[in-house]
């Protein structure tokens, strides 16, 4: 696996996160990145297609099918890319990496040995 370049910024990882547990729409994504962030991160529609277009761009991410609507409105789905998926892999891995040094220097809470 080669290394990244430059991490994605944090946000657009929360996307690659909340992709690599199976593809969502957009409001499924708003929903999972809020959930997986504690409440921390909320994302307006408007920077999330943002952030999605620019994914997309980059090869991160694609469209994809989703579900039958049952004659509601029509929604984008969205799935990561083998790409995308190796994108976020290399980004946990240098999050693994680094809370083992914070961990290492106590900065992390209940750290105290």
């Amino acid at each position: 696996m080669t290394e990244l370049t430059e991490p994605p910024n944090p946000r657009d990882f929360l996307i690659l996160l909340a992709l690599a547990g199976g593809t969502l729409h957009g409001y499924g994504l708003v929903k999972a990145i809020e959930a997986e962030s504690e409440g921390r991160v909320r994302m307006d529609p408007a920077n999330l297609y943002r952030a999605l277009r620019r994914l997309h761009r980059d090869g991160l991410i694609e469209e994809s099918s989703g579900p039958d609507s049952n004659g509601g409105p029509e929604r984008r789905y969205f799935r990561l890319t083998p790409m995308g998926r190796r994108m976020a892999s290399e980004e946990a891995a240098r999050l693994s990496r680094l809370a083992k040094l914070a961990r290492a220097r106590k900065l992390l809470p209940g750290d105290t040995r």
